[in-house]
């Protein structure tokens, strides 16, 4: 189990979300904390890499939380849509 550490901008991003997405992403988090590294219960979680250490995982349809996989937790950086992460990702 790797912990999970929320930047300032994530935690900023996530209180805009209403109340049952935001009970969403914190069940998604719980999910990932327990599961990353296990790649054979990352089905279903929705976890996708998207550059060398760099992952999203999806809340729902239109709900990405972008984290880093660093040696000590799980950094997470944003939450979005997909033109957001994509905007994010072209800034790497």
């Amino acid at each position: 189990m790797k912990p999970l550490e929320l930047s300032g901008a994530f935690r900023a991003a996530v209180r805009k979300y209403p109340r049952e997405t935001r009970g969403k992403i914190g069940r998604a988090l719980q999910i990932l904390e327990r599961d990353f590294g296990h790649p054979h219960r990352h089905q279903g979680v929705g976890i996708r890499k998207l550059a060398a250490t760099w992952f999203e995982l999806r809340v729902g349809l239109d709900l990405r939380l972008i984290f880093q996989n660093r040696a000590d937790c799980l950094w997470f950086v944003m939450a979005g849509n997909h033109d957001e992460v994509q905007k994010f990702l072209r800034g790497l």
